[in-house]
């Protein structure tokens, strides 16, 4: 049976290639976490909004509704820096999909070579054997004459 040298290359290759989508699915999981972050700051700004609206229809206040305010504000702040974050992480993922596809061309290159060393090995021992059936010819010809 034929021996792929590089094979362990190859298996190595691909448990890194595995190591690499664990580490996207990682990304996936954190963007989807700030996405549900960001629209659960957003639910609270509009729950804060109708407070600050029901407030200011009951005439409370002031320090109550510039308390309300500054709460909105925080929110807001605290929606940016995840939408900043948000943003890095889709850049990682960018660059995590180029790492994946890199490696993945690498394990087709393996793929490749293992086809063709085994097409070269199979070559080699067909003309092995041929050799070997023309020298036993070779000897039964010569004895017969």
């Amino acid at each position: 049976m034929f021996v792929f040298k590089l094979e362990k290359i190859k298996n190595l290759k691909e448990n890194l290639m595995n190591i690499e989508i664990i580490k996207l699915n990682n990304i996936n999981n954190q963007i989807k976490q700030k996405t549900l972050l960001i629209s659960e700051l957003n639910n609270q700004i509009k729950s804060l909004y109708k407070r600050f609206d029901d407030h200011i229809k009951t005439n409370i206040d002031f320090n109550v509704l510039k308390y309300i305010a500054d709460g909105v504000l925080a929110l807001e702040y605290e929606i940016k820096t995840t939408q900043k974050d948000l943003e890095e992480l889709k850049a990682k993922k960018e660059s995590q999909i180029k790492i994946i596809k890199n490696i993945h061309k690498e394990i087709k290159k393996f793929e490749k070579l293992k086809e063709h060393y085994k097409e070269r090995y199979i070559y080699e021992e067909k003309l092995k054997e041929q050799n070997f059936i023309n020298d036993i010819s070779s000897i039964f010809y010569t004895r017969n004459k």
